[in-house]
């Protein structure tokens, strides 16, 4: 075995003290039972008690609970730590670091590029805890990268390198963390928090999706909690949603960073203290933020998806300006084992630094500590409606906690780095809320409710519109008046119910609902917050060889609508009657198209739209995806494409109940999107003649 020591005297500067390496202390690992020595430094002595006293009074204000020392550093393989060149040629770089009473320990390297084959692991010198190996697949562009916490106060960092790699590593450490917190519990001192249940309580099972969206993070010394959260596109992409004070020191809008995100960090039974550390992920990036003089919000996007083996729930929320019912708060007080909070009043707007940014509330039962920062908290339909800034819940329901409006965020700035809408809304939908999924699947929202009178038969998920029907409803007989809703909410500045989602200006939403090429409709759907009065717009098919051959039914024809078409797939439509189509959601018309060509599967596309409401103004229109209409699909109930409707068709259709097979549209009997065991009777009954 051949040694190559580094015996330079190195002094190194932190954070304004200075400590010199202890060139070859009595240190060692093991490699391949042969004792080596490598060079160690020491760490200057942490004044714990000064740190602790500088948290307890930061409590509560908008600062996130910090759990570690940062030392600035400089070292790298160049000018610190051991090579050993192996008998077969391998290289071997170590560097111990001690840093006395710590309960754990990190390091960030501000240079990191490893070659392929090489590895790089972070272990106790005890060597009861080893994190690694980290290989070129850590590369990343912006040079850098950071560990999680080992449990020790003295960890050596070891680079490992295959003797025929001929590239050059590049490894600089430029911070170590002392944590002076048993953040993770390593040594069993952590108490359970006598405030909010577990979530492995009984308590929390109707709220089981929310808790799964929580995520405990270590950013940099910083604990926070935050969720992951859904988007329009539910494309699953991971983003998480926290506060700005959380990350503000830490990079800015649009930077990468190294944050570690941890999924399940909770107790396995409802009196347990400790939690888990097996699921986690490392690094993202700061997509948007609002500072503490708004709503006090950042958004990050991991840089990988989370596990699916994890069960990461992507919440849902609400951007409703309305006060809302709040159900509960889920979060990471200290650090810990996640908890959940509840209550069952309705938010207060409130001032932190800025003019209504936040939602305030005392808990019923259970309250917030450091490392809560950021957790969410969900209304009374399970919707993250903000996330948590600051205050005094910490008392257990004796104080009052402030939360940035969810509904302030979105739309705060114009520029996608200020705002929520951007990110969460891509396809620019202009939604109101939005469900939680884990899978990604569809959504049809609407006023679920059979007694009220905006019921929609097709909806699946309630759009809490409900009680919103701008004075339709009546409250048990009473006609609501000048009032808006059965709770007697009088009309906001634009002369719309408040909590319904209108702007003064209105704005539509017009979409394909539901494409048949069989028959060749194509019905346009259409959700709208002030009346309108006249339409316009256009179809485009590519390719271009469909005509429209008639518009039918849909609000048009329910309100006397003059619905005229043209060749080109212009749509014209308004009223000669002084009727006009109310705020509401629904099918607009029906377009039937005819084919003259052989070609089977067209493009079908909304454009050009001019919308008008009562008083001439136009209306801001947001369009749908296109679509796909495709005339060579198979006769209802035909899923072999056999052209016959039999016992065989029968049994891909059960399949397709129990999840064997995937969905086939030829197996919507009654068209209602779904595929069911209605569809299986009605298909049944076809073959019998019923």
């Amino acid at each position: 075995m051949k040694t190559m020591k580094l015996l330079l005297p190195i002094t190194i500067f932190y954070s304004g003290l200075f400590a010199v390496i202890n060139t070859f202390e009595d240190s060692y690992t093991r490699i391949n039972n042969i004792d080596i020595p490598f060079e160690s430094i020491t760490m200057p002595i942490v004044d714990v008690d000064a740190l602790l006293i500088e948290d307890e009074e930061n409590v509560g204000i908008g600062v996130p609970m910090r759990f570690a020392h940062s030392f600035d550093v400089d070292l790298g393989l160049n000018n610190s730590g051991t090579w050993e060149e192996m008998d077969d040629g391998t290289l071997i770089w170590r560097l111990g670091i001690h840093s006395p009473g710590a309960y754990g320990m990190k390091v960030l390297f501000d240079a990191y590029w490893l070659p392929e084959g090489a590895e790089l692991y972070v272990f106790s010198k005890e060597e009861d805890m080893s994190i690694g190996p980290y290989t070129n697949e850590q590369n990343h562009e912006d040079g850098a990268f950071e560990n999680p916490l080992v449990k020790s106060d003295y960890i050596v960092v070891e680079y490992y390198q295959p003797a025929n790699t001929k590239a050059t590593p590049q490894l600089n450490i430029n911070k170590v963390f002392h944590a002076y917190r048993d953040i993770h519990d390593f040594y069993g001192e952590q108490d359970n928090r006598d405030c909010g249940d577990n979530v492995a309580c009984s308590s929390a099972n109707a709220y089981e999706d929310q808790v799964n969206s929580v995520i405990y993070m270590e950013i940099g010394p910083w604990v926070c909690s935050a969720a992951l959260v859904n988007n329009t596109s539910q494309d699953l992409k991971p983003y998480v949603l926290l506060a700005y004070h959380c990350v503000e020191d830490d990079g800015s809008v649009g930077s990468h960073n190294y944050f570690h995100f941890y999924f399940n960090h909770e107790s396995s039974s409802c009196s347990g203290s400790s939690g888990y550390y097996g699921h986690s992920e490392t690094g993202s990036y700061i997509r948007s933020w609002g500072n503490m003089n708004t709503s006090d919000f950042a958004l990050l996007e991991m840089d990988d998806d989370p596990s699916s083996s994890w069960d990461p729930y992507f919440a849902g929320w609400s951007r409703y300006t309305s006060s809302p019912t709040i159900s509960t708060g889920i979060h990471h007080p200290g650090g810990g084992a996640k908890k959940i909070n509840f209550d069952n009043d309705t938010a207060y707007g409130c001032n932190w630094y800025g003019n209504s940014t936040h939602w305030c509330l005392n808990w019923d039962d259970g309250g917030t500590a450091g490392g809560s920062s950021g957790s969410p908290i969900f209304n009374s339909d399970k919707r993250i409606v903000g996330q948590l800034t600051g205050g005094s819940g910490g008392d257990c329901g004796n104080g009052t906690d402030y939360y940035g409006k969810f509904s302030k965020s979105w739309s705060n700035s114009n520029s996608s780095s200020g705002n929520l809408k951007a990110w969460l809304d891509p396809g620019n939908t202009s939604v109101y809320i939005l469900d939680g999924t884990y899978d990604g699947g569809s959504i049809v929202y609407g006023c679920t409710d059979s007694s009220a009178c905006n019921y929609d038969s097709n909806a699946t998920n309630n759009d809490g519109s409900c009680e919103y029907a701008q004075g339709s409803c009546n409250c048990n007989g009473n006609p609501t008046g000048n009032y808006c809703d059965c709770n007697y909410n009088v009309d906001d500045e634009c002369d719309v119910c408040d909590g319904d989602g209108s702007s003064c200006s209105g704005s539509v939403t017009l979409s394909f609902s539901s494409i048949d090429g069989s028959a060749g409709t194509a019905e346009i759907y259409m959700q709208n917050d002030v009346a309108i009065a006249g339409f316009q717009f256009i179809i485009n098919d590519s390719p271009n060889y469909l005509d429209i051959i008639s518009i039918s039914g849909g609000s048009s024809a329910d309100n006397n609508f003059t619905v005229s078409s043209s060749e080109n797939g212009t749509i014209l439509g308004f009223t000669l009657t002084g009727t006009n189509i109310p705020a509401g959601s629904g099918d607009l018309l029906v377009a039937t198209f005819e084919n003259n060509n052989n070609d089977q599967t067209f493009a079908l596309c909304l454009s050009d739209p001019v919308f008008s409401d009562t008083n001439a103004n136009g209306v801001s229109v947001s369009l749908g995806d296109c679509a796909e209409m495709d005339f060579s699909s198979s006769l209802p109930g035909d899923l072999n494409d056999d052209g016959t409707v039999n016992i065989l068709d029968v049994v891909l259709l059960v399949n397709i109940v129990l999840g064997i097979e995937d969905f086939n549209p030829a197996g919507d009997m009654n068209t209602d999107g779904l595929i069911n065991v209605l569809d299986v009777v009605i298909l049944v009954n076809m073959i019998l003649g019923g």
